[in-house]
């Protein structure tokens, strides 16, 4: 039967082609769409949880350099300065509960850093921190020697587990666990160490001729508060020096509106591919059940029942769908890795990469709805097979 059932499908190429195209553009765009919604959800949910702090204050005039959203997401270097011990005025605030500080200096994308790509440097203070140490490795006790460093996931050059940082060579003591936010695209040091890397920096001169000496600067105060005085504690800390409040809340409330109307275009697009798909199916197998009347009537006369020649269109059925479904999940993989560098080029969001089990979990899921909506496809056209008179078939042939 396997043979008949090739046999009757390169017969009809071009039919079999534009089923098997539907089939895979449907189950490419959903792959796509499902692994990217996981990933930006997981990590909406993750940055969320993990995100520690409340309010995150900068020096006023920061969004003029960078968007609130890559400062919390993306890890992009940022040069913004403000005097250190500015983190005693904001713990007076009534409403705090915790702050830290950290400064931000940034490696190059040149053969003295191992990362490639210009990454956010931050200089943490682990006496005050709760926002490093909780996502590294369990062994590690929140203490950095000048030569260690701390890495985001998402940061490559370290995989022997030591590299350079502006011409220095560092060990790594710790990876720091996904959190959805900047800290994965990050290198942490300790506070020293940071503002040493940025005093030798060629091209900073200016800066500090601006904001001073970096053994006296910080680039922003963590702020951890309340669960629902988030605003009230900002607005009076606005109100304390030359600050801006970032509000974590608010931003990630932001993106997940900008997502939800993504996902609500691109979801529609998705789900008309799929109807389309489903009608070709149907019509495609609908049409021939009377198409090949000669061929089925001599099936049916030489001998063959009903059952077999619903064995013989659903084989079809099969293996356009699984043989689509297939070559869908490898377009569908390309698609979604394509997809999110567009995003990321257009937008900053959290994001973290399903996880295997995810991936697989959806692909399961994928290829039973795929097998399910084609085998509903055809089950009016597989009943119209009841209808063949094998004798009045032979002798019209395929001429209604």
């Amino acid at each position: 039967m396997l043979r008949l059932i090739i046999q009757n499908l390169k017969k009809r190429k071009i039919q079999t082609a534009s089923v098997f195209m539907a089939v895979m553009i449907s189950a490419a765009v959903v792959l796509a769409l499902s692994l990217v919604y996981t990933g930006v959800s997981q990590g909406i949910s993750t940055s969320e949880a993990r995100m520690g702090a409340d309010i995150v204050v900068v020096p006023a005039g920061t969004e003029n350099l960078i968007e609130e959203k890559a400062l919390l997401f993306s890890g992009a270097p940022v040069s913004i300065y403000m005097v250190e011990g500015v983190e005693d005025i904001i713990g007076d605030v009534k409403g705090t509960e915790a702050v830290t500080s950290q400064f931000y200096g940034q490696t190059l994308a040149a053969s003295c850093c191992s990362t490639g790509d210009e990454r956010r440097l931050i200089g943490y203070d682990p006496e005050t921190d709760w926002l490093i140490k909780p996502w590294t490795d369990k062994e590690f006790d929140g203490m950095l020697e000048p030569d260690e460093i701390i890495i985001g996931s998402k940061v490559t050059g370290f995989e022997d587990g030591a590299g350079k940082v502006l011409g220095r060579d560092m060990t790594v003591a710790s990876v720091m666990d996904p959190s959805g936010t900047s800290l994965d695209y990050s290198i942490i040091v300790a506070m020293d160490t940071a503002r040493e890397f940025a005093a030798g920096i060629k091209g900073y001169e200016n800066c500090w001729e601006r904001y001073g000496n970096p053994d006296t600067l910080i680039s922003a105060v963590l702020v951890k508060t309340g669960e629902n005085n988030k605003v009230s504690v900002a607005n009076e800390i606005e109100m304390r020096g030359n600050f801006e409040c970032i509000t974590s809340s608010s931003v990630l409330r932001d993106i997940q509106k900008q997502m939800k109307v993504i996902f609500s275009i691109m979801l529609g697009a998705a789900v008309l591919l799929v109807l389309a798909s489903v009608f070709q199916l149907f019509a495609r197998f609908y049409s021939m059940a009377w198409d090949r009347k000669a061929e089925l009537g001599l099936y049916r006369a030489m001998g063959a029942s009903e059952g077999y020649i619903r064995k013989l269109i659903m084989g079809e059925v099969f293996i356009i769908i699984t043989s689509g479904s297939v070559a869908g999940i490898a377009v569908g993989a390309a698609l979604y890795k394509l997809i999110i560098k567009v995003m990321s080029q257009e937008t900053v969001f959290p994001f973290i990469e399903p996880s295997v089990h995810s991936i697989f979990a959806i692909i399961l899921m994928l290829s039973v709805s795929a097998c399910v909506l084609g085998y509903i496809a055809v089950w009016v056209p597989v009943r119209q097979i009841k209808k063949i008179d094998p004798s009045i078939a032979m002798q019209k042939g395929d001429i209604d």
